[in-house]
């Protein structure tokens, strides 16, 4: 081979020849069950009738010629074209790589001659003679060592020249079938058809998750839910009844909440929930507490880490809980771990609910059912097909019994003192009504119905002297 022209014959142009392109293209996988024959169905593709194929979510007909073309699909067909290409320039880049490299890749090792050389110095005290073998040995080494370096040298000046020539091929701008900014073609609308009721998931299913995670700004969108992590992307309508693999029909939930999914599947979900979110309590005896003797608890569920007080609060102030009576935002909270029960109040209107102490995906829901939310607002419901405990232990109405002795005498003295007024026109109490800091107008007090019934009952706002 001419000095001069080595890196030539390892370009990547000459290996452009011995890729494989179909073994660099992955199928896209659809369920067993979705493949039939013998049917009388026109596809809905290439519109002729064909006796093999998949059946898509929707009942449509893909037949075997069209899948076998559309299963190696991944983008839309300018990007598919672009994407195939680097494919195979990246592979001709790394055979040719490999080829050169088998060439003239040279690794360094230290030899060891020259430190036997120096060890065999000690022999110096058993007979001047060896004087002569040692320093053969260390001159020997040095040598020897110098010229394995000077290969090494030379094995990365043309390794620096190779890359140099061949730089790794450049990957290009490619973009999906759902995103805005895509061109597609009328074939390519079509396809994405197929794939929006693809009887699987789709090629760019990991794209299509992330776009739904950054559009629910990465929360579960049951409302009341502070899970943040292990979001998981659910079909909205399921799609056994032909649910489309799109973004409009996609909703991001927590592991937990769409572990409560009944559609098929969510089973699995299910089960690798079941050691995160609770722990197995085995069957044991237990003292009784009003009389002697023990009685037997059988196997259950136990949940591991119960909602706090600060998990309510933070829950409370982020999606702006209201009390549903008179839009009262300021709710106290209590709760009592030797019940495991948790107790919400109104600081206005005095009135409360109590329900099971849960977990935090299960309370902070539970809430936000129970009251008026005022801002981040979800967009799914929790299904609790999956919870027995909804039923036996429910939220209590919202009644008019207060929790707070001390907030009721609290409530009392201010009337007494007149600190609070009526509203002119309909009687209600009153609450004041503070501007935002960019408001130009002054407090006053606002008819506590205003939420409820659109009073707009007023008066003007003097702060009592303390």
């Amino acid at each position: 081979m001419n000095e001069e022209s080595w890196h030539k014959e390892f370009s990547p142009a000459r290996f452009l020849g011995r890729v494989q392109l179909d073994k660099l293209t992955l199928p896209n996988a659809i369920y067993n069950d979705s493949r039939i024959s013998s049917v009388d169905r026109n596809c809905i593709l290439c519109a002729r009738n064909k006796p093999t194929g998949i059946v898509l979510n929707d009942r449509s007909f893909l037949c075997e010629g069209c899948y076998s073309v559309v299963a190696a699909v991944s983008y839309p067909e300018k990007y598919e074209r672009l994407h195939r290409q680097h494919l195979v320039e990246l592979s001709a880049h790394q055979l040719a790589w490999e080829a050169f490299r088998q060439r003239y890749e040279y690794v360094h090792k230290d030899s060891l001659i020259e430190a036997l050389g120096w060890v065999s110095l000690l022999l110096l005290y058993l007979d001047i003679r060896w004087l002569v073998l040692s320093v053969f040995l260390i001159v020997f080494g040095k040598v020897k060592n110098a010229v394995s370096r000077k290969r090494l040298a030379g094995w990365l000046k043309r390794r620096h020249e190779w890359e140099q020539e061949n730089p790794m091929p450049l990957a290009p701008l490619l973009r999906q079938f759902h995103d805005p900014a895509a061109e597609l073609s009328d074939r390519d609308s079509r396809i994405l058809h197929v794939f929006d009721h693809w009887p699987g998931y789709p090629p760019y299913w990991q794209y299509l998750r992330q776009v739904v995670f950054e559009r629910d700004a990465h929360r579960c969108q049951v409302s009341g839910c502070p899970s943040r992590l292990e979001l998981h992307a659910h079909h909205m309508k399921p799609v056994a009844d032909g649910g489309a693999h799109s973004p409009s029909n996609l909703v991001s939930l927590c592991q937990f909440h769409h572990a409560l999914e009944p559609e098929r599947g969510h089973e699995m979900i299910w089960s690798d929930i079941r050691t995160l979110y609770f722990t197995l309590v085995r069957t044991h005896k237990r003292a009784n507490s009003a009389r002697a003797g023990k009685h037997i608890v059988k196997a259950h569920l136990r949940r591991l880490q119960l909602v706090t007080l600060s998990e309510l609060r933070d829950i409370t102030a982020f999606y702006g809980l209201q009390c549903p009576e008179c839009g009262v935002d300021k709710l106290y909270y209590q709760v009592l771990e030797e019940k495991n029960l948790v107790r919400v109040e109104c600081s206005h209107c005095r009135k409360k609910a109590e329900g099971a102490q849960q977990l935090t995906e299960e309370t902070g829901p539970h809430l936000a059912e129970l009251l008026v939310i005022g801002r981040n607002r979800g967009r799914w419901k929790a299904r609790w097909d999956m919870l027995d405990e909804r039923s036996r232990a429910p939220w209590s109405p919202w009644s008019n019994t207060a929790i707070s002795d001390k907030l009721d005498k609290q409530r009392h003295a201010k009337r007494q003192e007149g600190v609070v007024p009526v509203c002119p026109l309909c009687g209600s109490t009153m609450r004041v009504v503070r501007p935002r800091p960019t408001d130009t107008w002054s407090a006053f007090w606002g008819c506590s119905k205003y939420p409820v019934t659109g009073c707009r009952g007023s008066l003007r706002y003097e702060p009592q002297p303390r």
